[in-house]
């Protein structure tokens, strides 16, 4: 076992400090408070599902913690899984799907970040997760959708990702895999879906006899054996009372995003970091089997991103401040592998309206940016990584017109009225000839002139387009006056989420974290955004829940066979 500590220590504000693993020669000398055969630590979509697959065997018992009160990033989601091969909303939709042609679209997205054969389990797997979810209160179904949107607000079963472009139909027959959760209710949803579907496997799995949930709790230490094996945990536990009330509080307002894009969270981030220095108590816990490490990614952390993926740091972290990298870091303390942490998904979406993606998009230097089809990760990497986080949609008149009347007819969300309005009024210039737009937005005249001709010329030649854009989307840009608009990362009402997607490396079989000596530390394992997963090449809405169902199952299994 041999930690990185410089490294570590560069990683860990003061807000959520990891601490050296402890280790213990004689674990029975140890004075012990509490003891489980599995511990889970942070309860998103990972986490509540391995707990809630574990706890199937009833011989099991089974302590989860949160440092708030369940939920995470995944319940300030979308609320998307991506999952097919023959789901049951697929079915009842009338579409065909099955676990052969999802992988062989997926390792379009995935490329060499997980085996082939982990995408075909995933696949597999994917088809029997709807069912799974629903026995603990979870709904999805359709209607079904052909619309291309970055989030369906009047469909459940859409095209969530890159099937649709001429590379996802070369490998495979596209398929729509993105299942939003509805509300249990069985009404119309009108809020993003992570709120229906975490909050019944949360209830689900606090009914189960052989689980605790121990809330306002944070992990700050591994417990090790001689050998290195992990055996138990140091906590620090919030007491109920008035500061566990306004602790709760603050944690509530803190993750609120329009609160965290308006910037108005500093001062509750500091009360939250008191109340937590103040008023926890430390406890030890007894860890028989395994500890499954699902607290999320570092998003939130920006010392961890400055020294891993500092292109991103004009990014707006999606997720809560609970994203901090503490898993990762608990993992690093007993000398686990990571990787991919230079791994971001940072989203742009160029749609809806779906009319956007009929734009030419360009870089700073005026040549084309990116592929305008392709979903908002592609977007998002190529503002940061290639273009120093600018980037503009270039429209003529009657395209900006078409955008105009499909915002107008659109149902919309408060958030996305906020948006759109931004965009059109504040983010969007205007000029009569090419020449002077690109003067105005600051890129060289002559090369952005060139680049709409080019654009042009292949349309008007009948050439496929040379970043894969299907002929849908395609028409010349040659009417003035002519519109950019701002797709860049310094956009305050329409700012560029982020989620981080690298972090402990684990046994694609089994979910044990891998060891920077070779091997895996025993009695550690690693789920959801904490690991390398399934989504963390390329990303595509869904990916990362559906990542999270599959790896805490799997983590879960392991304990739960190997017992």
């Amino acid at each position: 076992m041999k930690p990185d500590h410089q490294f570590l220590d560069d990683l860990t504000p003061t807000s959520n400090r990891v601490e050296p693993a402890e280790v213990v020669a004689d674990p029975d000398a140890l004075s012990w408070d509490e003891s489980c055969d599995m511990l889970v630590v942070g309860v998103g979509l990972a986490g509540v599902c391995a707990a809630l697959r574990a706890s199937e065997d009833s011989a099991l018992a089974i302590i989860t913690i949160d440092r708030g009160e369940g939920g995470g990033a995944s319940k300030l989601s979308g609320g998307v899984i991506y999952m097919g091969g023959g789901t049951k909303a697929q079915k009842e939709a009338g579409i065909t799907d099955d676990p052969e042609n999802m992988a062989n679209y997926l390792s379009f997205e995935t490329g060499d970040i997980v085996r082939p054969e982990t995408v075909r389990r995933f696949s597999e797997a994917s088809s029997s997760f709807q069912d799974w979810l629903e026995t603990y209160g979870a709904r999805f179904g359709g209607p079904a959708t052909e619309q291309k949107t970055s989030y369906p607000n009047d469909a459940s079963l859409y095209y969530s990702g890159n099937e649709l472009t001429v590379p996802g139909r070369e490998r495979a027959t596209p398929a729509p895999r993105g299942h939003r959760a509805k509300p249990e209710s069985g009404g119309e949803p009108t809020k993003l879906s992570g709120q229906y579907l975490l909050p019944p496997l949360l209830r689900s799995m606090e009914e189960k006899p052989n689980v605790r949930f121990f809330r306002q709790t944070r992990a700050t230490r591994l417990i090790v054996d001689g050998q290195g094996a992990v055996i138990g945990i140091e906590v620090q536990r919030m007491p109920s009372g008035f500061a566990a009330w306004r602790h709760s509080k603050a944690m509530a307002l803190v993750n609120n995003i329009v609160a965290s894009v308006l910037g108005l969270t500093s001062k509750l981030q500091g009360t939250i970091m008191k109340l937590e220095a103040e008023k926890t108590r430390t406890l030890r816990i007894r860890v028989r089997k395994g500890v499954v490490l699902s607290a999320g990614g570092f998003t939130y952390n920006r010392a961890m991103m400055a020294k891993t993926a500092p292109d991103y740091l004009k990014s707006h972290p999606l997720g809560t401040i609970a994203d901090d990298g503490s898993g990762i870091k608990l993992g690093m303390s007993v000398g686990a592998q990571t990787g991919s942490l230079d791994r971001i998904s940072a989203w742009k979406f160029l749609y809806q309206p779906e009319n956007w993606v009929k734009s030419c998009t360009v870089g700073p230097d005026g040549n084309r940016l990116v592929g305008e089809e392709y979903y908002g990760a592609r977007t998002g990497e190529a503002v940061f990584s290639k273009a120093g986080g600018k980037g503009w949609m270039i429209m003529d008149q009657p395209l900006q017109q078409m955008v105009q009347e499909e915002i107008d007819g659109m149902d919309k969300m408060l958030f996305q009225k906020i948006q759109f309005r931004a965009t059109q009024k504040d983010y969007t210039v205007s000029a009569p000839t090419l020449e002077e737009l690109a003067f105005q937005i600051g890129v060289p005249a002559d090369v952005m002139a060139e680049t709409i001709r080019t654009y042009n010329d292949h349309i008007t030649k009948g050439e496929p387009d040379p970043l894969g854009k299907s002929e849908k989307y395609r028409r010349t840009i040659d009417t003035g006056p002519y519109f950019a608009t701002d797709i860049g990362d310094s956009l305050k009402v329409s700012p560029i989420p982020a989620l981080t997607m690298g972090g402990l490396l684990v046994d694609e079989e089994t979910g044990q974290v891998l060891s920077n000596e070779g091997g895996i530390v025993p009695g550690l394992y690693a789920a959801g955004r904490t690991a390398v997963g399934i989504c963390s090449h390329y990303y595509v809405s869904g990916l990362s829940l559906g990542d999270c169902v599959f790896s805490g199952l799997r983590a879960a299994e392991t304990i739960r066979d190997n017992g």
